[in-house]
């Protein structure tokens, strides 16, 4: 009973009244207990926190001090800066596609109404200073900054990737400030790098043609052998010089000698001597008209085969045909070097994407609570939650980031098999022009020393003819009496007859040596032309080769520089920032954590039962005084 106004409430009252409404005292904390209960095991998602430790060392700086070098620590970023980069955008969007691509995106962190996924993931990112405050560092030096990285998710195991996802993804952030000029410069290069590629393997497969067409070898060779044939020809002339020297002193001599003798013994000649002369003069003469005529009618075979061979000559339009071979094949080896740089590129880019593939799931798979569900929740209202609340929903939707990749992929296949096939066409025609090359080659070598062996024919028989000729001429218009003498002194007579003799042979040596002299014209010209060929392939050769060194040393250059600014950026990226301590599954719940939420529930509920108790001991009606 509620004592009166005026009236002070004692314990004991207090006491009695919340032991009269013990029903409204108790109901309100078994009911919020029972609450929390189902709460806590049936309807709240568990989650787990794993945590992952980043440390970001100081950058090493040479300084110049009192004119000494020394080493000193520059602080690469503050902690604010850190935690600037973990909740930037980028960082987290990369957290958040690995784990959509990998299909263990949960689903409170999936896009869901006007809210996005990626805020709702942010929110159980976590980001402390684990600095320490009081460390002792060198003079000079300054401490690095230790930061450790909590996520909180619906799985042990999804925790534990999305913390070391988001700890990789910070500390690449972070050694990619001071990389950053190294990647601009290493960017640049590559940029160069390509170009100059693609001009050495040109310089290259033109120097590969070159030596796969040029003559030069064997014009030099031929050089060689021609101008040993010229020494022998020039020391066989010389030879013939000597003997024709010799023989027309002889002649000189037996004149004069014949002279004398026919001064000793002036007597006339005998008819019957003139007779013998002139019969023997017949004779010679007559020789020497049929050797005449053989030598005209072999110039005239030789000129007639000579003009014959200029009629059917084809050098002119198998040289231009030579030199038109020569340059396709150049242009398709300049190709396949091209091909084989383009080849080089598709596969790289082949490779990548099939390792982006099978990074990326085709489908991807969602699992989230049945009860998050709009039809199911609606069916669920109406039966028993308890006996539904463990049951997953689990469902696919494409990948939307596979399909290009495939589409691309199969670009790059298709345009592969293009060059493949263009690379085979090309192979198949050089070797068709490399065997039609070297036929021709054949052909106007042999072309060649059929020209040059009717031009010898030709030029010999000509020297032969014009030789008889020329000695014919002066022995067709003598006479017995011109060869007569009016000395029978028999030395005169023999002196005579040597003086023949000795005229006939050098009328011979005369007509060798003017087939020596054609000859050696036509080695000396054979000669000439091959200096001039071997003159332009060697300066084409010097052009060719000086064009591929240019290009091999600025490929390499720049290959060398490109390798150094690698090794000086992987040195740099691991240098600075890294994971200290990954994170790992932790199977303890941090949340919900049901004793404390028993325990508020129940403390709620006995506050609201005991203010629910004596409101119904204030309301409860008065009991009427039982009678005297």
């Amino acid at each position: 009973m509620v004592e009166a106004p005026g009236e002070e409430l004692s314990l004991r009252d207090i006491l009695e009244t919340l032991k009269r409404q013990r029903v409204w005292l108790l109901a309100p904390p078994v009911l919020f207990g029972a609450l929390a209960l189902i709460y806590g095991f049936f309807i709240a998602e568990p989650r787990y926190a794993s945590t992952a430790t980043v440390n970001v060392a100081p950058v090493q700086v040479q300084a110049q001090l009192e004119g000494r070098i020394q080493v000193q620590g520059q602080s690469l970023l503050s902690f604010q800066a850190l935690r600037a980069i973990a909740y930037s955008e980028e960082v987290t969007r990369e957290v958040w596609e690995t784990l959509r691509r990998e299909g263990k995106l949960p689903t409170a962190w999936q896009d869901q109404g006007g809210t996005p996924g990626l805020e709702r993931m942010v929110k159980d990112f976590k980001i402390k200073d684990e600095t320490p405050r009081q460390q002792v560092v060198p003079q000079g030096q300054v401490p690095p900054v230790v930061a450790s990285l909590t996520v909180q998710a619906p799985t042990p195991e999804v925790a534990a990737r999305a913390a070391n996802l988001w700890a990789e993804a910070v500390v690449k952030r972070v050694n990619a400030i001071p990389t950053a000029r190294l990647r601009a410069s290493l960017g640049a290069l590559e940029e160069q790098i390509a170009p100059a590629e693609k001009v050495y393997r040109e310089a290259q497969a033109r120097w590969e043609a070159f030596q796969r067409t040029t003559t030069l070898p064997q014009d030099k060779a031929e050089l060689d052998a021609k101008t040993g044939e010229r020494v022998s020809l020039d020391q066989e002339l010389s030879g013939l010089e000597r003997d024709l020297a010799a023989v027309q002193g002889r002649i000189r001599a037996l004149e004069a000698e014949a002279r004398r003798q026919a001064a000793l013994v002036p007597i006339g000649t005998s008819p019957e001597q003139l007779a013998i002369i002139g019969k023997r003069l017949k004779e010679a003469q007559e020789n020497l008209k049929r050797e005449t005529e053989r030598a005209r009618q072999a110039f005239q075979a030789a000129a007639l085969t000579l003009e014959n061979f200029r009629k059917t000559d084809r050098l002119s339009e198998w040289q231009q045909e030579r030199d038109r071979l020569t340059q396709r094949l150049i242009e398709v080896g300049v190709r396949l070097a091209q091909v084989d740089t383009e080849k080089a590129g598709l596969e790289a880019r082949i490779q990548d994407l099939e390792a982006a593939l099978i990074k990326e799931p085709r489908v991807l798979e969602l699992v989230r609570e049945v009860v998050e569900d709009p039809v199911v929740a609606a069916a669920l209202a109406k039966g028993d939650l308890s006996a539904l609340a463990g049951l997953r929903l689990k469902t696919q939707e494409i990948n939307p980031v596979y399909q290009p990749l495939v589409t691309q992929l199969v670009t790059l296949r298709a345009n592969l098999a293009a060059l493949l096939a263009e690379a085979k066409a090309l192979a198949q025609e050089q070797q068709r022009l490399q065997v039609k090359l070297q036929d021709l080659r054949n052909q106007i070598a042999v072309q060649e020393r059929a020209k040059e062996a009717l031009l010898l024919e030709y030029n010999t028989k000509k020297a032969a003819y014009e030789a008889f000729r020329s000695r014919y001429d002066q022995i067709a218009s003598l006479t017995s009496g011109d060869l007569s003498f009016d000395n029978p002194n028999p030395e005169y007579q023999r002196l005579r007859g040597t003086l023949i003799d000795a005229q006939a042979e050098e009328a011979r040596l005369l007509a060798r040596r003017a087939a020596l002299e054609a000859r050696i014209a036509q080695v000396e010209a054979r000669i000439n032309l091959l200096k001039e060929r071997v003159a332009k392939a060697q300066v084409e050769q010097d052009r060719i080769n000086q064009a591929l060194e240019l290009a091999k040393n600025a490929y390499l250059a720049l290959s060398q520089k490109r390798t150094d600014l690698q090794i000086e950026l992987a040195s740099s990226e691991s240098s600075l920032a890294q994971v200290i301590a990954p994170a790992y599954p932790i199977y303890e719940k941090v949340a919900p954590k049901r004793a404390l939420l028993l325990a508020l529930a129940v403390f709620l509920g006995l506050v609201l039962g005991v203010m629910a108790a004596f409101v119904a001991e204030a309301l409860r009606p008065p009991r009427a005084e039982a009678a005297g």
